[in-house]
């Protein structure tokens, strides 16, 4: 199963056209390499900002091994002496960072159609974290709200993920879109269940599901183009 690494990375506010400067040439150099560590960059557009998540995707951890980590490629990119000095300049510009490994969740996602993270310049990304013991009944609620999108004809993509490395009681879903007003055009997931299911059931789902949920952060990110090296 593919595995996704996602580095976030909170940016001094006054230090975000530095930082951004230093990621374009490190970007610059890796496309020149043709270095075979590739990412894509998202910034945050609506939420708790300045952010911004580089995730990358290995199909194991053999994969991610091989790989090697930021520090190796950063040597093989820029050499032993600049990477240090990169690094330092990264590091006061950086509020803060987190590491997380997650795995795909086929079964509780809808996917109308394959793409790539740069397919859409921006996405909706849920960040949610669940109560012990209560795995199973949030599951299910997203196992119901990906059976309910194509049931109205919604035109909601829904991309699971599950952390393995980091927090292990959150969940990733992400939203793909195209533009900001697509929007308002797909369902919020308490009326998608009601529509799909009935009131009753709907409710039940969505209530039993909600309960399930200890913490939830909703943002809006943008693809960046320029501060990514994608496949």
């Amino acid at each position: 199963m593919p595995l996704t690494n996602v580095l976030s990375v909170e940016i001094r506010p006054d230090s975000v056209r530095r930082y951004e400067e230093r990621i374009q040439k490190l970007v610059q150099k890796a496309r020149q390499k043709k270095d075979p560590f590739t990412w894509t960059a998202h910034m945050t557009a609506f939420g708790r900002g300045p952010a911004i998540h580089f995730v990358s995707v290995t199909e194991d951890f053999a994969g991610l091994q091989k790989r090697g980590q930021t520090p190796e490629m950063l040597a093989r990119v820029l050499g032993e002496k600049e990477s240090g000095s990169w690094l330092e300049e990264v590091g006061k510009a950086t509020q803060a960072q987190e590491i997380t490994i997650a795995t795909d969740r086929p079964d509780l996602s809808y996917v109308r159609e394959e793409g790539r993270p740069q397919d859409h310049p921006l996405a909706v990304v849920t960040d949610l974290r669940i109560r012990p013991g209560l795995r199973e009944a949030f599951e299910e609620l997203i196992r119901k709200l990906a059976e309910a999108i194509p049931k109205v004809d919604d035109p909601t993509q829904l991309l699971t993920s599950e952390v393995i490395v980091g927090d292990a009681t959150r969940y990733y879903t992400v939203r793909p879109l195209s533009a900001l007003s697509d929007l308002d055009k797909q369902r919020p997931p308490e009326r998608l269940l009601h529509d799909a299911f009935g009131a009753s059931e709907g409710g039940l789902i969505f209530r039993g599901g909600a309960e399930a949920i200890l913490e939830i952060r909703r943002e809006v990110l943008l693809y960046r183009e320029d501060l990514s090296n994608p496949e």
